[in-house]
């Protein structure tokens, strides 16, 4: 089973959390996660963002692709005592991606917060005409 759940449970592990407490972690109802291991079916992309903002070390490539490694390396922090940085250039290169990648990442969560803003509106809507 080569899954985004997979993966999940992966998380879960490498946090020394059970699936349970993985889901309360991102504010998930208990059985997100575990039910949808159990049954195999699908879960909603919102906690897979939930999942990503909250454990922004572990790679959002690796979390929905199942492609490259599964931490993220931290250019700033996992350098070598004997590092000698490279052409100026080069450095603000790849920062300049990783920030890219970065905004990308927040632009995905505002989009999904949006719908449910909206979603909740219109229920919200609903409800009052409802009384």
């Amino acid at each position: 089973m080569d899954s985004i759940l997979k993966r999940i449970k992966e998380i879960a592990q490498q946090e020394g959390l059970s699936v349970t407490a993985l889901e309360a972690a991102i504010g998930a109802s208990k059985g997100v996660f575990s039910r949808a291991l159990a049954n195999g079916t699908d879960i909603q992309s919102k906690w897979v963002v939930k999942l990503a903002e909250n454990y922004p070390h572990y790679s959002a490539e690796w979390l929905l692709k199942g492609e490259g490694e599964m931490k993220k390396a931290d250019i700033l922090t996992d350098l070598p005592e004997n590092y000698s940085p490279p052409e100026t250039s080069k450095l603000t290169d790849e920062l300049i991606h990783t920030l890219k990648q970065v905004i990308s990442s927040q632009e995905t969560t505002i989009r999904s917060q949006e719908i449910t803003i909206d979603a909740l509106k219109q229920r919200i809507a609903a409800l009052e005409q409802a009384k």
